[in-house]
């Protein structure tokens, strides 16, 4: 048992780290976000159909999904000072594409290289904290690390329309690239893998094959290939937040820019509340597969709801939308059940295939659902309320299922694991 003064100790000694993988988080999320309050204008200003607007949307998620394998693989290898400060450069040149781009096409590329930049936060956040925490403290500390980090998701609603209202959306990303560049330097000199005096893990020389091969263990381990699942019902938080809840809000319940960004808002104001919420109830109740399990339960209604229920009441698609955030805020919660399911050796490739699967599920239901509403949409028309109350139908029908596949799952115990 630790006494107070060694607690106080490590806590003043891993500030400075927390405070650099604060600003990581915050960034990722708001990077990550803040497509969905510009989607209607951007639709509008570049004749973006729905299918397209979704394709640049999604193109973050689907970039930094697809790394989380090869971002795993560099943590285990070369630690995640090195890996996250190299892969920042991507995202500062995506930042910068974005600020100058005039067509879908560079959009498109301008999110892919911010997907790929981003895409060793969270996992090395998370690779650094198991270094510095003891494994009870984790979980509770990665959900306050994300409540932290969605303040990212919270300043891409309104405070980021009056951003754009002031200086314009282009010097925005400019400014945004400067920042990023900032963030990557403060990584570089300051960001430590391992508390002072510890030993570090040693660095494995493996070649390509060797790397696979841990991925591949990872994957064999019991329980990931269901983990993966894990992901589907969040990706109803990522896709109405991310891309189509602004849309949403414009063209069946006509509300206004300021209207639109207030209840996204309020969204990311109860994913905030969440992740702090889900990490305190999965150590307080001493069970993380029961939290995912009941948090996609309720997004299984609530998406279900905004399906059945004709031109729903204001009043109801905001408290639906705030109940969608507050319940899909679990990344934290699955990358320590991650975490708790492979040896100790594969925790990096282990989150990042947790991560993996939740990026990519978000990527591909932005898709599905704009793959959707643009079936009903015709000429210049905006699609009518029957294709987003399609979309919808499909999203909590593809949640269902997730939770049928990772119903059989192992439970991972925090309290057990500490």
């Amino acid at each position: 048992m630790r006494n107070q003064s060694t607690i106080g100790a490590e806590t003043l000694a891993i500030a400075p780290i927390l405070a650099i993988l604060y600003c990581l988080c915050f960034t990722n999320l708001f990077l990550r976000s803040n497509f969905g309050i510009m989607a209607p204008d951007l639709a509008r200003e570049l004749a973006l159909e729905p299918a397209v607007l979704s394709a640049v949307a999604s193109a973050y998620f689907l970039a930094y999904a697809v790394m989380q394998v090869p971002t795993g693989m560099l943590l285990d290898r070369y630690g995640a000072r090195r890996t996250v400060a190299a892969m920042l450069l991507f995202a500062a040149a995506g930042t910068a594409m974005f600020a100058a781009g005039s067509s879908a096409s560079t959009l498109v590329l301008a999110r892919l290289l911010m997907g790929i930049g981003c895409a060793g936060v969270f996992t090395g956040a998370f690779f650094v904290l198991t270094r510095w925490l003891p494994p009870d403290r984790v979980v509770t500390q990665v959900g306050g690390l994300n409540s932290f980090g969605s303040v990212g998701a919270l300043c891409a609603t309104t405070p980021f329309a009056a951003l754009i209202a002031w200086i314009g959306w282009r010097q925005s990303y400019w400014l945004f690239t400067a920042l990023v560049l900032g963030l990557m330097l403060a990584v570089a000199a300051f960001l430590r893998d391992t508390p002072s005096g510890a030993s570090a893990a040693p660095a494995r020389r493996e070649g390509f094959g060797a790397a696979l091969s841990g991925v591949i263990e990872a994957c064999r381990q019991p329980g990931i290939p269901r983990l993966l699942v894990a992901g589907v019902p969040m990706s109803g938080a990522g896709t109405i937040s991310g891309v189509w809840g602004a849309p949403y809000l414009k063209d069946v319940h006509a509300l206004d820019d300021l209207g639109r960004g207030n209840v996204l808002l309020a969204m990311a104001l109860c994913a905030i509340a969440g992740h702090a919420l889900h990490g305190y109830l999965a150590r307080r109740l001493n069970t993380l597969k029961g939290m995912i399990l009941g948090a996609s339960a309720i997004i299984f209604m609530a998406t279900a709801l905004l399906a059945l229920v004709p031109r729903p009441p204001v009043a109801l698609v905001i408290a639906l939308f705030c109940l969608i955030g507050l319940t899909a805020a679990y990344p934290a919660v699955a990358h320590t059940q991650a975490r708790g399911l492979v040896p100790p050796h594969l925790v990096g490739r282990g989150v990042a295939l947790s991560n993996m699967g939740i990026m990519m599920a978000v990527s591909i239901m932005q898709l599905v659902f704009g793959w959707i509403v643009g079936t009903f949409v015709s000429a210049a028309e905006p699609p009518p309320e029957h294709a987003f109350r399609a979309a919808f139908a499909v999203q909590a029908a593809v949640t269902l299922l997730a939770v049928v596949i990772y119903a059989p799952i192992q439970d991972v115990k925090p309290r057990d694991e500490g």
